[in-house]
């Protein structure tokens, strides 16, 4: 069975409108997926849930500070009306909002002075982020790509980098509880970090009520899920799958095309 269980629409940073990517996902042979955009379910307002040939699983992708890293935790199969989660949701756009506006003002003192106006065309009504920021920067002709643009300006430690006030990683993970969700955290191999310390961060994660981890997020090598697996069992955490798409054309980050779950993973969708 294919699940993903990790992608993005443009209520987010993603270029496909939700019932697009539902069409790829049947497309591609998926059984389950979940639309995770970042900090936010209005995916879920635009789709006819009890219609879709395939099951769609509600999601979400907070962005969490961790001892001064951002690290991201997917929620699944969320009530979507939870009190506390459309709080947390409300929050952390206000948080966004700032940041994209304190991000405008960075790049202005680069020559750039109408980035955020640029950038929210880009946006198509959703709250601005990096990535719309840099398609507008390619659009000018000030870089020759996406990636290029992260590179100069966007990155962190780059000049128009602005980190934001996201929620910490307890409080996230209390938000998807209170919605009956499952905690999951996203691409751990992403964060670059050495072993001791992602133990460290799977104990807190583990400790603050998460309970998932993506034992595979989009092309990685089979150590690495060999490795990741590990961590699950160790950890007494669930196993969950998700390619991290934004668009077509990235084959590291193809919805459905994931490697299947080591067979000795406790999948996250096994008690649904």
């Amino acid at each position: 069975m294919i699940v993903d269980f990790h992608m993005h629409s443009q209520c987010s940073d993603g270029q496909l409108v939700p019932q697009e990517l539902v069409d790829l996902a049947v497309t591609r042979g998926c059984a389950q997926i979940a639309i995770t955009d970042h900090d936010t379910v209005a995916a879920y307002a635009e789709l006819d849930l009890q219609s879709q040939p395939i099951r769609l699983v509600t999601g979400c992708e907070f962005s969490t500070q961790w001892q001064g890293r951002e690290i991201h935790i997917v929620g699944l199969n969320l009530d979507l009306q939870a009190a506390d989660l459309l709080d947390g949701l409300a929050s952390q756009q206000q948080a966004r909002s700032q940041r994209a506006e304190r991000i405008a003002v960075q790049l202005a003192r680069h020559g750039f002075v109408d980035a955020y106006a640029g950038a929210l065309k880009f946006a198509q009504g959703t709250s601005v982020g990096r990535p719309h920021y840099a398609r507008y920067l390619v659009e000018l002709g000030a870089v020759v790509n996406f990636q290029q643009a992260f590179k100069r300006y966007l990155a962190a430690g780059k000049p128009a980098y602005v980190r934001a006030e996201w929620a910490t990683l307890e409080q996230v993970c209390s938000w998807i509880g209170a919605a009956e969700g499952v905690a999951v955290l996203a691409h751990p191999l992403k964060y670059k970090m050495t072993l001791t310390k992602l133990r460290a961060l799977l104990t807190v994660f583990k400790a603050a009520g998460g309970s998932a981890i993506e034992v595979v997020s989009g092309a990685q090598q089979p150590e690495q899920t060999r490795r990741l697996a590990g961590l699950a069992r160790q950890f007494g955490l669930q196993a969950s799958i998700g390619s991290d798409f934004h668009q077509p054309g990235q084959p590291w980050a193809a919805l459905g095309q994931v490697a299947p779950l080591p067979v000795d993973c406790d999948p996250v969708w096994s008690g649904w």
